[in-house]
This record gives C-alpha cells, structure tokens and sequence, in this order.
C-alpha cells in the first residue's frame, strides 16, 4: 500500500486493459507493473491485481495472486468451468471479484430486476436482449446471462426470450423487457466506451483491497459504495 491505497497490476494490453491502466493513473492509483503477451513491464509487487486478459493467461493470474497474497478483479467473462473453479479456491486465500461487468448501469438493471419481482402483482412476459460488435468473442455476453439469472432467481421463472445481435458501434448495449397487462418497462444500458469499465475497475480495486479473503461480486461492492441494502 502507498498512502492508503493499493498497488495495482493490470494484466492485458487491450483496450480494457489499456483503458484501466489509463484510469489508474487518472485517479493516482500506484500501478506496480502491466502484463501482457509481450512480458511484464514494472518491477512492484502489486497489492490487487485487474485480469483484463484472455482466458490462457488465467493460470499465470492465479499463481500471481495466490504466491504473493493479491487479491483479484477479475474481468474475464469467458472463461471454462474449471478456470471459474481455480478462481473459487483462490477466494479461500484471498479477496476475489467476479466482475464480468463492472459499469454502475449494470448493477442498477440488476437491482431494479430484484424489486420489480417483489412488487409486480402478476409474472409478465421478461424478454432480455444484448448486442456487441463482430467482434465479440462469444454469445449471449456473460452480462445477458447475469441479467437472464437474476430474474430467474428472484421470480422463479426463465425469460421468456434471451437473445443477441452481432453488429454496431463499440461497447455493448443490455437491455431488459417486462410486458403486463396494459404496459411495457424497457431498460436499456448503453456503454460506448471502454472507461466505463476502466472507472469501475479501479473502483473495484480500492474496495477490494480492504475486503477479508472470499468470492465476492460486483453487485455487493456497488451496494457498499452506493450505500444500497442488498436485495
């Protein structure tokens, strides 16, 4: 720790990772060392470490994190059941943060899924819906998923309809449908740059480094700095 706060190391050199390393040094965040294919450049000992990679560089992540006790943003959505399973018993050694999505909008479409269950007097048609340019690595985005679960979750019923588009601008777009009776609520999140993610990643990364060892998600570091009560 420097001042209070963590040293970081940002693994990737995409335009996630490269957007992330750029914002911690906005927000003076102390960055240890940045990785990528092309080696490590830095020679810190970082305290949380941002996963902005492919999934074949997880392994190395995890023995980072697990022979120097750093904690974990991880940022990867696609990775294999083993990989998530590796991230799970890390958590028993350090703090870790499954952030598939880490933009403030997605935890407000999230919540606001939570307490429309509660209250809606009858179960309507739920439709969620999610595009990303070409290329996007895979579909429905682990964010379409996320929201597809939570309303399962709440309600005890799967979406009526769960789908995606491969085409347009950069970032994404999430949106989320409910039909009843005489009306329809839509809720769409727009993100058309990478910062978004970036902000949250650092976000994440404060949050996470004063967090006891565990699998955490971003819904719960949002509900903390936003003072929320979970659902």
């Amino acid at each position: 720790m420097r001042d209070g706060l963590p040293r970081v190391g940002v693994v990737g050199a995409g335009r996630l990772g490269g957007a992330v390393l750029r914002r911690c040094r906005d927000l003076g965040l102390p960055v240890a060392w940045q990785a990528s294919g092309g080696g490590r450049h830095g020679d810190g000992v970082a305290d949380v470490v941002v996963d902005a990679a492919a999934p074949a560089a997880h392994d190395l992540v995890v023995a980072y994190c697990r022979d120097h006790g750093a904690a974990l943003v991880e940022c990867v959505s696609n990775l294999a059941e083993a990989q998530w399973a590796a991230l799970a018993d890390l958590a028993t050694a350090v703090p870790v943060l499954r952030a598939t999505n880490l933009a403030v909008g997605h935890h407000l479409q999230r919540r606001l899924i939570t307490h429309l269950a509660a209250i809606l007097p009858a179960q309507p048609q739920t439709s969620v819906w999610e595009r990303h340019p070409t290329t996007k690595a895979h579909r429905p985005s682990a964010t379409a998923v996320a929201l597809a679960r939570e309303w399962s979750a709440a309600t005890g019923h799967e979406p009526d309809d769960l789908s995606s588009a491969r085409t347009g601008l950069p970032v994404s777009e999430h949106e989320i449908t409910w039909t009843w009776e005489s009306e329809t609520l839509s809720v769409r999140h727009h993100v058309g740059s990478f910062d978004a993610a970036a902000t949250g990643a650092a976000r994440a990364a404060v949050w996470l480094s004063a967090r006891e060892p565990g699998l955490y998600d971003t819904q719960e570091m949002y509900d903390d700095l936003i003072g929320t009560p979970g659902a």
